[in-house]
């Protein structure tokens, strides 16, 4: 009985480190998931928290009821699609880039570091009339974002998390546009 307890134990830790060391090395394990979902959330997570972030400076700064109420309902969406993002990317092994990965706001479909320090800048009127163009040009690039996962992902519930992005966006694009008109 004693020697069966160290090799029970002994098989089990090995057990466990080879698992281990599977799912941490070499390619992501994407069940589900190919290479065009990975890249979509791993860009994705970035945008959304800009426009998490740009959503927030309107709570602060904008005296249109509409534009904080815009702001609202995208920080409050795009925050809950950027924990199912993070989720995805960790249940494939996939880096999760944070924020500040982008800093400079290179990536295509980002608020250039230019505009961001602009609207940090302004209040009132001159915060609306600048924020409204920025925040539809920035959805509209998350739409594009989305349609190339529609077409070339294979992850279920990143293509619906994708059309979801598409008709939202889409609609309060079309919204925004009706404000600066």
């Amino acid at each position: 009985m004693r020697r069966r307890l160290p090799m029970a134990l002994f098989g089990l830790v090995v057990w466990v480190l080879a698992g281990c060391s599977a799912a941490t090395g070499g390619a992501p394990s994407t069940p589900g998931a190919n290479q065009a979902d990975i890249t979509f959330s791993q860009q994705m997570v970035p945008h959304h928290q800009q426009s998490i972030q740009v959503g927030n400076l309107a709570a602060e700064r904008s005296a249109s009821e509409y534009v904080k109420a815009t702001a609202a309902k995208i920080v409050k969406a795009e925050s809950a699609e950027v924990q199912t993002m993070i989720g995805w990317l960790r249940s494939w092994d996939a880096a999760v880039l944070p924020a500040a990965g982008h800093a400079g706001h290179a990536m295509p479909g980002m608020i250039t570091a230019g505009q961001v320090a602009s609207l940090q800048n302004l209040t009132g009127a001159g915060f609306d009339e600048t924020w409204l163009p920025l925040m539809a040009e920035h959805l509209r690039n998350g739409v594009e974002m989305a349609k190339t996962v529609l077409s070339s992902g294979q992850h279920a519930e990143t293509k619906a998390l994708a059309q979801e992005i598409v008709e939202n966006q889409t609609a309060a694009i079309a919204e925004i546009t009706a404000q600066l008109s």
